[in-house]
């Protein structure tokens, strides 16, 4: 794509979009992101250059913002009140889906990303027996109301590790075109776990939990000991568990140690990314962040 478009994140977190963009080699304008946490903040502004940071979207009057072409959002999943299904568009107050689809409404990218967590698809559910829960039921209505306005909107659960990167990581992508149709990325294989592991840091650690590590097979690479008794064992010699925000649950079983901030980077897809904040900080935004690889795989379709 020779054009720059012009590109707007909100929840923005360390930018995976525009870490996609620019390995793809896709020329953009990064017109804005947003974030509330200071932390994160502090990373975007080393890492990238967008002309405005802003911090709660929910106060910004999206009518000024500038127009762009594609518009990302990790949204955070929260619950719908009954007078925020009856106000619709009129009731943004305290919830970000609100707000996100007002800026598609105002600003009408010719594409959109949306992510959340899988969890959000049965979020608030009346009964057991419910396919989905009222949050999803309500973010999806919403959204299949832009058909109106020019978009085919759809929606797909996508894992990390079918896009190339070794880390079994779930979620929902909700890609929006306007005036044009698009398919889902095809998947592709799975690099080497190995290649994931920082070698240079090869400082052992004592194992000062409860827990035990006698039932993970000797050739597992990453394995999550906040989780042990259900950790997916069998395959941990070739995918590495979801990543949390949590700093120290991520164990490199190798070396006998926690993970590294670059493992942690690596298996979300970021690349030559400046730490600017301390080692937890920069653990939990990778655990917080979208997925590289994934954005790219979808970028590379939708564009």
């Amino acid at each position: 794509m020779n054009t720059c478009i012009k590109v707007g994140t909100d929840c923005s977190g360390i930018e995976a979009p525009i870490q996609a963009l620019k390995q793809l080699g896709i020329q953009y304008n990064h017109v804005f992101s947003s974030e509330i946490d200071k932390y994160a903040v502090q990373s975007i502004k080393a890492n990238y250059h967008p002309k405005t940071i802003f911090g709660d979207i929910t106060n910004r009057n999206n009518d000024d913002l500038e127009d762009i072409d594609l518009y990302v959002a990790g949204f955070p999943c929260q619950p719908f009140s009954t007078a925020g299904v009856r106000k619709g568009f009129d009731d943004k107050k305290g919830n970000i889906f609100w707000s996100c689809v007002d800026v598609i409404k105002k600003k009408r990218p010719k594409w959109f990303i949306l992510e959340n967590v899988k969890g959000l698809l049965h979020h608030d559910k009346k009964k057991k027996s419910d396919k989905n829960g009222r949050t999803w039921n309500v973010i999806w209505e919403t959204l299949k109301l832009l058909n109106k306005d020019g978009y085919t909107v759809k929606w797909k659960l996508l894992n990390t590790k079918d896009y190339g990167v070794p880390q079994s990581r779930e979620r929902v992508f909700i890609v929006g075109k306007l005036n044009g149709d698009f398919d889902w990325p095809p998947e592709s294989p799975m690099d080497n776990i190995i290649n994931y592991v920082d070698h240079t840091n090869k400082i052992r650690k004592e194992w000062g939990r409860r827990n035990t590590l006698d039932n993970v097979r000797s050739d597992a690479v990453f394995i999550d000991i906040e989780f042990l008794h259900y950790t997916n064992f069998p395959n941990s010699h070739k995918v590495s568990p979801c990543l949390l925000a949590r700093p120290c649950s991520l164990w490199c079983v190798p070396y006998h140690r926690y993970a590294t901030c670059k493992e942690h980077l690596d298996l979300q897809g970021f690349k030559d990314f400046k730490q600017v904040v301390s080692n937890s900080q920069m653990k939990k935004q990778a655990g917080n962040s979208m997925s590289v690889n994934v954005v790219s795989a979808i970028l590379n379709e939708i564009l």
